[in-house]
């Protein structure tokens, strides 16, 4: 995804009103909790949520507009591959997201040493979600947060539980307050810069994970090969490539029922996030090994 042109000079025939307006990156190690945040703070299932690591293997983005402000929210991959990605040169904000039962280890890492060196060289300010702080007593949650800003140098600080729905307005109070005023990037009915055919291919994604063994699940890759338009319903052809011939009869379950579940939790979620019916066409393709080769990583999308 690349940022919107919209940062330059809007025309005058189509006016966009100043606000508070720009992109916060959610950055973090993964299964920290930054997809469940994005879809907290934008009240919609954009960003696929599983307990698998690794599971956002692209960037993912969502918008949250009142009349006084408008925030581009970008849920990202592992922060170590994230950090040299030009969506770095582009961010107003970082959040940084990390688990609250880690700490020790993940504020000494070198990923998060080189997050404030590129905080420090753009005067780019860093605040801190702690997440799955629910594992620890309310008593001990100003503790952390106290621990925290003992380390670093944040402009702010949270604690949240995102899966439970809890720290979202907060979190919006502070990025708002560091976001300088410009012209909205998007028009205020935008709830994300993505094509409804990405989506749908991240809804897809999603339910293998709640259908499929761990394992399956995170060596498979989804590719919309067709979207269109036909008698009042968009067809969608989508191919699931796995990375393993023996995953093939795993992903298409006896008789196909397997597929078939996978089809129909795709479909529902897609019509709850998009509004409109949809008619899947699943298949399923083997591309032994695909997640150790770069040029199929970049086809299917998944090169941050």
């Amino acid at each position: 995804m690349e940022p919107d042109s919209s940062r330059s000079a809007t025309p005058a025939t189509d006016p966009r009103p100043v606000k508070s307006s720009g992109y916060a990156g959610l950055l973090g190690f993964s299964n920290s909790g930054k997809s469940s945040i994005l879809n907290n703070v934008t009240g919609r299932s954009i960003s696929a949520v599983t307990g698998q690591p690794f599971t956002t293997r692209t960037n993912v983005a969502g918008l949250t507009t009142s009349a006084g402000w408008q925030v581009c929210f970008i849920d990202t991959p592992d922060i170590s591959r994230v950090l040299d990605h030009p969506v770095m040169t582009w961010l107003d904000v970082y959040c940084l997201v990390m688990d609250s039962r880690r700490i020790d280890e993940q504020m000494d890492s070198m990923e998060v040493s080189r997050l404030f060196e590129l905080s420090r060289a753009g005067a780019l300010p860093v605040i801190l979600v702690l997440t799955f702080v629910d594992y620890f007593p309310d008593s001990l949650k100003p503790a952390l947060l106290h621990q925290a800003a003992l380390r670093r140098d944040f402009a702010g600080l949270l604690s949240c539980c995102p899966a439970q729905g809890g720290g979202g307005e907060k979190l919006l109070e502070l990025v708002v307050g560091q976001l300088p005023r410009r012209e909205a990037l998007f028009p205020d009915d935008c709830r994300t810069p993505h094509s409804e055919r990405f989506l749908v291919g991240e809804q897809i994604r999603t339910q293998l994970y709640r259908v499929l063994p761990p394992d399956v699940a995170s060596s498979t890759a989804v590719q919309i090969e067709e979207f269109s338009f036909r008698d009042g319903k968009t067809y969608v052809r989508a191919n699931i490539h796995v990375a393993r011939h023996s995953s093939k009869g795993m992903v298409i379950g006896r008789k196909g029922a397997t597929l078939q579940r996978i089809s129909d939790l795709a479909s529902e979620a897609s019509r709850a996030l998009l509004g409109k019916s949809l008619y899947l066409d699943l298949w399923v393709k083997v591309r032994e090994g695909w997640p150790d080769s770069e040029g199929d990583l970049l086809e299917f999308g998944y090169v941050c």
